[in-house]
């Protein structure tokens, strides 16, 4: 039965896998950050006109309220003027809580979008330092062997996990590390502290 090797460290070598991170993260989070500002920016710019587009009436009738009040009425427009002034009002009133309230759904829709933009990036940072993983851990794994066989010593078998990359080239570490061991080139290490895969 073959021994399975576990992953005990993440980082194996920060310069590398951070700029590789940094390379997969930069652009989602420049892409996000732009489609994120160009959305909240046409939802403002919807809210405004929404907020604006009703008042326009509202002002041209008032401003004729005001006018017939210039010209002067009879006693018995007066009462349905008064009326009309009332409910225009009350429809001022209606539209600026309406608006209000999109406005305070807006702002909540805004920070969902900015919360979900935040988990993305988590997301998208997570899977990077797992994939960053099977590239880094096999090149380590590697590189520690080919300094252990240049020492003459022997590395015992070259083994990657299942999804690791760089498969292609432990296989021929391990046939160079075969043809040495046949050659008696290599010592054998009894103390078992052959390198593991991170």
């Amino acid at each position: 039965m073959k021994k399975k090797y576990k992953r005990r460290k993440y980082f194996i070598h920060p310069l590398s896998q951070g700029t590789y991170i940094a390379f997969s993260i930069i652009p989602a989070l420049l892409t996000s950050l732009f489609c994120t500002f160009f959305l909240i920016h046409s939802g403002e710019l919807v809210l405004m006109k929404t907020k604006e587009k009703p008042l326009v009436p509202f002002y041209s009738i008032r401003q004729t309220i005001l006018t017939l009040e210039k010209e002067g009425y009879t006693k018995e427009t007066e009462p349905k003027i008064s009326k009309l002034k009332n409910e225009l009002a009350t429809l001022k009133n209606t539209l600026e809580t309406s608006y209000s309230e999109t406005f305070t759904q807006w702002n909540r829709i805004v920070q969902e979008i900015f919360l979900i933009l935040l988990l993305f990036l988590v997301l998208v940072g997570s899977i990077t330092v797992l994939y960053s993983h099977r590239i880094a851990g096999p090149l380590f794994r590697i590189n520690k062997c080919i300094n252990i066989l240049s020492e003459g010593k022997d590395t015992g078998p070259i083994r990657l996990r299942k999804r690791d990359h760089f498969k292609e080239l432990a296989v021929s570490l391990e046939k160079l590390r075969m043809n040495l061991k046949d050659k008696g080139l290599l010592k054998s290490e009894t103390t078992g502290s052959h390198p593991e895969v991170r």
